[in-house]
């Protein structure tokens, strides 16, 4: 036995401290569970959304305040994300609809925006997502809007305009793609099976560490990973949520080209989010008048309340010929007076405005 007498009787005594600790946490999040019940039943007489996203919000921006550093950001994150998810079980069990099929990125985001405490639920395709939230089918839909390295999802733009839902709330996730298998020696893989994005986000370091593997193109990472999970020397190339459903080794982690490479996803319900967080984001969509500088015009109304537009596109209107919607990210809330004023101030330029919701502005990448 290495080490002394005495090391191992403090090594016995902090983990009994840690399991008082244990036992205080737990004690901890049932008296959380036993309140957030009744806060519960206290929304359903007020007809109030179970999920809070500014509520949420302002929780764990307030904890990790008060952290100051000594937890790593991620992690604290993560942990109370999970706890939230909880005590938002106990008041209804939402039903989040997201792009599948399972072990996607949409579902990797739909995880990191509501914790394990919800019903998930794949859907086929954008479209579906939205649908199924209008529907009633789900509560909650999750999807992709925009990428740091491809640009927007034109699919997830046409819907907004199609569909009357809100935006409650977006997540960043960095994509982080691995090399995982069955085997567990990186000399024993034969085959990668990915996605065509996937594979092509990695060439390099295929290239250069595995040059003489052969690569197989599928319809998803998922399909790829069931093919790695059931065929000896094969793997595939996607998220580590992959490696949780199909049982894989991770073998080798980041190994895509761009490390910075980052997707913004939206979560959509039917209400809106009613309270500010002072660090929000309001988005709409607007489409103008044919005429000499209607686009400049409706601009100008944010410019003069000294509003920062975030980001601005536009998509064909598909219904008329050379007609096009723009879509808007600015800062603030629709309840702040200057994105209000400024709103009322557009719609005098614009045939059609749609307030597509004001909801809390991400915070760092989940990785």
């Amino acid at each position: 036995m290495k080490g002394s007498e005495s090391d191992w009787q403090i090594l016995e005594e902090y983990r009994k401290e840690i399991d008082k600790i244990d036992e205080q946490i737990l004690e901890l999040l049932l008296k959380r569970q036993d309140i957030a019940e009744k806060i519960g039943k206290i929304k359903k007489k007020l007809h109030l959304e179970v999920f809070d996203p500014a509520r949420e919000k302002d929780v764990i921006r307030k904890l990790l305040d008060k952290a100051k550093g000594r937890l790593d950001y991620q992690i604290l994150r993560a942990v109370f994300n999970e706890i939230i998810s909880a005590s938002r079980a106990v008041q209804l069990p939402l039903r989040v609809g997201f792009l599948g099929p399972e072990g996607t990125f949409s579902h990797q985001a739909a995880l990191c925006m509501f914790g394990r405490s919800v019903s998930f639920y794949p859907l086929d395709s954008i479209e579906e997502v939205f649908s199924s939230v209008e529907k009633g089918q789900c509560h909650q839909g999750v999807v992709p809007i925009e990428n740091s390295y491809e640009g927007s999802v034109n699919t997830t733009l046409d819907m907004l305009y199609k569909y009357d839902l809100k935006i409650n709330g977006e997540m960043l996730l960095r994509i982080r793609h691995n090399l995982m298998s069955k085997e567990k020696d990186i000399k024993d893989i034969k085959e990668i099976y990915s996605h065509p994005m996937a594979i092509a986000q990695c060439r390099a370091w295929i290239r250069a560490n595995m040059g003489n593997v052969s690569i197989h193109e599928t319809r998803s990472t998922s399909i790829g990973a069931k093919i790695a999970s059931e065929k000896r020397g094969a793997a595939v190339i996607g998220n580590r949520l992959l490696a949780e459903i199909y049982g894989l080794n991770i073998i080798r982690e980041g190994i895509e080209d761009s490390p910075d490479n980052v997707t913004r996803f939206l979560a959509l319900g039917k209400e809106p989010v009613r309270s500010p967080t002072n660090r929000d984001k309001t988005s709409i969509l607007f489409f103008l008048r044919d005429k000499p500088g209607a686009l400049f015009k409706a601009l100008e109304a944010l410019a003069n309340e000294g509003i920062n537009m975030t980001r601005i596109e536009s998509r064909p209107m598909k219904t008329k010929r050379w007609e096009y919607l723009f879509y808007v990210d600015m800062e603030g809330h629709e309840k702040d007076p200057n994105v209000n004023d400024a709103l009322i101030e557009m719609e005098k330029s614009c045939v059609l405005l749609k307030r597509l919701g004001s909801y809390p502005a991400a915070d760092k990448p989940w990785e």
